[in-house]
């Protein structure tokens, strides 16, 4: 498991900032679900969410990597990353949140071939 710092946290034009990114290589086991958990911790706590749906949040994050890492196989598989974004504007003052989850996948020249599959989060606080 490799955490990556990311660039430039905010995407002129929207209204998304990216939080940060972990890449999770082929040799990756479920057993980093404890340190994918340590992770959305650290990263999703000055969000303030409420225990329920962090925990909605991690449960979908692990179900998409495991189903990532079961589609194609281990052999072809090279990298899984997994970005959490949220809105600029990031106090509930109340309210509840939402997220919604994008997976895709692509093989890349670069690495020989081999998939790769990006999972995205998208936190955002509810009208």
């Amino acid at each position: 498991m490799r955490k990556n710092k990311p660039s430039p946290n905010n995407f002129p034009g929207t209204d998304w900032q990216l939080l940060d990114e972990l890449e999770l290589s082929v040799g990756s086991s479920m057993d980093d679900k404890i340190d994918i958990n340590v992770w959305l911790t650290e990263i999703l706590s000055p969000l303030e969410l409420h225990i329920d749906f962090f925990h909605r949040v991690s449960s979908s994050a692990q179900d998409a990597i495991a189903r990532a890492m079961h589609i194609v196989p281990m052999t072809e598989l090279a990298h899984v990353h997994l970005l959490i974004f949220a809105t600029k504007e990031n106090t509930s003052n109340g309210k509840s949140w939402g997220f919604f989850r994008i997976e895709k996948g692509e093989t890349s020249m670069a690495h020989k071939n081999r998939y790769n599959n990006l999972i995205e989060f998208y936190l955002y606080v509810e009208e």
